[in-house]
């Protein structure tokens, strides 16, 4: 639900009695009848969440759902009065009601007031803080997946069995009955079922992340059947995370992400993290530093998950980081959304002693501080590079007014190691890793080739990739003072991000293809292929096809054909090969590479940056960042943030002294101010 002053259903005739407390809430009494298309009639009572127990004659279930539109249209009965709900809410109760008792449930569309008025946002504010509590108060939480259809009875039978003891034995019966249904023409032929579960849309909406993670009994509901959340979710991981199963979508890989984070949060709060009756002090301080990986990252993954309003981003998860320590300032949908985002990041900042959350500080939003992350920009997904560059360096000031003294200021001590020099000599063609289809300006594949390739823009992002890998091989081949190591050990680290890497096989071997045509492995069918692809070109796109081009796109053709022949058969790991390049671009997207200039150590490093790193910007190191960042001057002793950066050789403490924080410590440790 959302908090925000826009009305959330037209003018309708029910009007909200105001609560006496702010610590009151609604709760619905949904009047029982035993016909699913009987009129739905319902009560509103106050109580106090004091008195609330899941024992006591006042215990309630709490729904969580989506509501699936913003305005509610379908008319029922709440004291008499005409009531608009949403249809999914409306859905809900028709199939919650039971046939001779009443139900009671706090369900947020109805319980909270969704007017407009100053007094409805002003209540609703209060309500929204208090989610996380009556979720908890709840004597079970339903998570509503609907109505289902002729196949939910036995699909969910299917899913309780193996969430309660997963096997290859009940895994053959889910596709034997999936099978079943493709024959009967009810899923499509590349399809599963499961799609129809896990590829519910209420996985990814932020409010119902903190709805089951706060309940004590969460069962997940689909039309009249119903599964634990324990068993759900140990069925979920079989499926998705374990089996691998082709025919589920790509959207049932994200909802099992979200599953997971669920999953994990429940166990904070439910107290079952660490596992340990009697833990040492050692495995406490492994947990809390493992808790404040998970939760930076939760918060900056928020953005993949839906909101309408995108302040709650944050304040769909306030509840449960408060919960779990982290001093979210209250509720406020009146403030701007660049100081709701900044105060998240204050409070994470605060509450880790780190400065993992700026990692996802990288964007051109006008109205943002530099170092503030946009939380609702799911565009930006740039990977934080791995290193103990401050020797596990904490923010050690005590009060967040200190950190961040005036709005849009952020005051954090370091010192300036080097900065951002012009590369010299023959500049690189491609310094910017291509991410995105529409960021490859090659002059090949500009059309489809009469079904010799489905996807042109898919194949020409990945000829484009290979150009940039190749390119920079052969950069750190021919500039070994750009390398930590040899250039073998520098590629590896700057393509993982990850100063600790160990080659595998699989990356030796695409090494090796990388070298064409002075390879060992034959790419005699990729040649061909690509002789197809160059006849089929339009004259002026044959015009493109210049040797390096040809090259990578051999090497591309042999990869997706699976075509690459060594000692006489085909190369076993091609498939390894595409996951292993699927990773490094991963690690690599959206960011360009850059010469750092390390005064102190007299040497020029390759290193990886944001895309929006300047020649003269500088690299900093700051306590509390485990990794170096890129500064660029504002103004006197005011500085915009960048991003963070990889630069071999220092990413592991190089150049980070204890000594430089005590008194009378080197001069270059200093204050910094972030606008």
């Amino acid at each position: 639900m959302s908090a925000n002053t826009s009305p959330s259903r037209p003018t309708a005739g029910y009007q909200y009695c105001r609560l006496s407390s702010p610590r009151s809430v609604r709760l619905l009494t949904l009047l029982p009848s035993p016909s699913l298309t009987a009129a739905l009639e319902l009560t509103l009572t106050e109580a106090s969440l004091e008195s609330i127990t899941s024992q006591a004659k006042n215990g309630f279930e709490a729904l969580s759902y989506v509501w699936g539109a913003r305005v509610g249209t379908v008319p029922i009965s709440c004291d008499g009065q005409q009531l608009l709900v949403t249809p999914n809410c409306e859905s809900a109760l028709r199939h919650l009601r039971l046939a001779g008792q009443d139900r009671v449930l706090w369900v947020d569309a109805i319980c909270i007031d969704q007017g407009s008025d100053t007094e409805s946002v002003k209540e609703r504010n209060t309500q929204v803080a208090l989610m996380g509590e009556i979720y908890q108060k709840a004597a079970r939480t339903l998570c509503w997946l609907g109505p289902g259809n002729d196949f939910t009875t036995e699909l969910m039978a299917h899913l309780e069995r193996i969430g309660s003891c997963p096997s290859q034995r009940a895994l053959k019966k889910l596709l034997l009955f999936d099978s079943k249904l493709r024959q009967q023409g009810k899923i499509d032929s590349d399809s599963s079922a499961l799609n129809h579960i896990f590829c519910h849309i209420w996985h990814s909406r932020i409010w119902t992340v903190q709805e089951a993670s706060f309940s004590r009994d969460c069962h997940v509901v689909c039309g009249k059947c119903s599964i634990p959340w324990d068993i759900y979710f140990k069925a979920a991981r079989f499926l998705v995370f374990e089996e691998f199963i082709d025919e589920l979508d790509t959207q049932a890989q994200k909802s099992y992400i979200g599953i997971d984070v669920r999953n994990t949060l429940r166990d904070y709060l439910l107290g079952r993290v660490p596992s340990e009756p009697d833990p040492s002090a050692e495995d406490l301080d492994d947990e809390r530093d493992r808790r404040v990986v998970f939760l930076s990252s939760c918060l900056a993954e928020c953005k993949k998950f839906q909101a309408t309003e995108p302040r709650d981003r944050i304040y769909g998860l306030h509840a449960l980081y408060t919960s779990l320590g982290i001093q979210l300032p209250a509720v406020e949908y009146s403030k701007p959304l660049w100081r709701v985002y900044e105060e998240a990041a204050v409070a994470m900042i605060m509450w880790s002693q780190t400065l993992k959350v700026l990692g996802d500080a990288c964007h051109d939003h006008p109205s943002f501080p530099s170092w503030v992350p946009d939380f609702s920009d799911a565009d930006v997904n740039i990977s934080t590079p791995s290193g103990d560059a401050t020797g596990g360096s904490k923010i050690t000031v005590q009060l967040p007014t200190v950190l961040n003294p005036r709005p849009g200021e952020l005051c954090v001590r370091g010192k300036v190691v080097g900065r951002v020099v012009t590369f010299g000599g023959e500049t690189p063609a491609t310094t910017i890793f291509p991410t995105r289809p529409e960021q490859c300006e090659l002059g090949i594949l500009t059309r489809p080739l009469d079904g010799l390739v489905e996807e042109v823009d898919t194949l020409r992002l990945l000829v484009d990739k290979i150009r940039f890998f190749r390119q920079l091989y052969r950069l750190l081949q021919d500039n070994t003072e750009y390398c930590s190591g040899d250039a073998e050990d520098t590629f590896l680290d700057l393509l993982s991000q990850d100063s600790y890497s160990e080659p595998s096989r699989v990356f030796n071997i695409w090494l090796d293809i990388l070298e064409y045509p002075d390879t060992n492995y034959s790419l005699r069918a990729g040649e061909d292929l690509v002789a197809k692809w160059q006849r089929a070109e339009s004259t002026a796109g044959a015009a493109g096809w210049t040797a390096e081009l040809t090259s990578c796109a051999i090497i591309a053709a042999s990869l997706v054909s699976n075509q690459i022949q060594h000692d006489g058969g085909l190369l076993d790991c091609t498939s390894d090969i595409l996951n292993l390049l699927s990773q490094l671009s991963t690690n690599l997207n959206d960011k360009s590479l850059i010469l750092v200039r390390l005064d102190s150590l007299q040497i020029t490093a390759l290193a990886t940056g944001v895309a929006s790193v300047q020649e003269g910007d500088s690299v900093a190191l700051l306590e509390g960042a485990e990794w170096p960042v890129v500064l660029r001057e504002a103004e006197e002793r005011k500085w915009h943030f960048v991003g963070p950066t990889f630069v071999p050789g220092i990413m592991d403490g190089e150049l980070w002294q204890d000594e430089i924080r005590e008194v009378g410590g080197t001069t270059d440790f200093c204050d910094f101010c972030l606008i």
